[in-house]
């Protein structure tokens, strides 16, 4: 037995060399470039805009005959659902670089790139108010791929207090 575990130390060693070259290949980056906000523009950028055709739609919450759709990336559709046989899209809340929320009472909890911010919902979509913003709570968007970013879109070779909002495919 004791002469069993050198050889298969040796043996896992030459499996794990093979996969290095794994990350010279060109396939190993994405294929998405990231779009970029600068921090200061990006604390000021939720807003109640008008109505917007869906693209890439995301996680759905229902209340008080409202229908809230996340546009990955992109921010908050509003649907008037009070006659279901024909929903009214009323409006859009502008949150760059959203993929998420939750919704408690009349505050709706979204993820504005790096940053949470509750939105107050109490007044109508006209009415939108940012009640919170926690700064940095999340990391930051990968590309959809999944794969690895191209080195001169890593943080350090970006323009200083930016944040990745949504990505384009090059």
């Amino acid at each position: 037995m004791k002469k069993l575990i050198p050889i298969i130390a040796i043996i896992f060693m030459i499996f794990l060399s093979s996969c290095w070259d794994r990350f010279d290949r060109q396939d190993y980056y994405s294929s998405y470039k990231p779009i970029l906000m600068e921090k200061s523009i990006l604390e000021k950028s939720v807003s109640a805009q008008n109505a917007r055709q869906m693209c890439a739609t995301g996680k759905i919450y229902f209340k008080d005959n409202f229908i809230y759709i996340v546009e990955k990336y992109e921010g908050i559709h509003v649907i008037d659902n009070s006659n279901p046989q024909e929903p009214n899209n009323v409006g859009f809340i502008g949150v760059p670089g959203s993929v998420d929320m939750a919704m408690k009472n009349n505050i709706i909890y979204v993820d504005n790139a790096t940053d949470l911010v509750a939105i107050d919902i109490s007044n109508g979509i006209s009415g939108i108010e940012v009640t919170e913003r926690i700064a940095n709570i999340f990391p930051e968007l990968m590309p959809p791929d999944g794969l690895a970013l191209k080195e001169e879109f890593q943080i350090q070779n970006r323009p200083e207090n930016t944040v990745i909002i949504g990505w384009e495919k090059y």
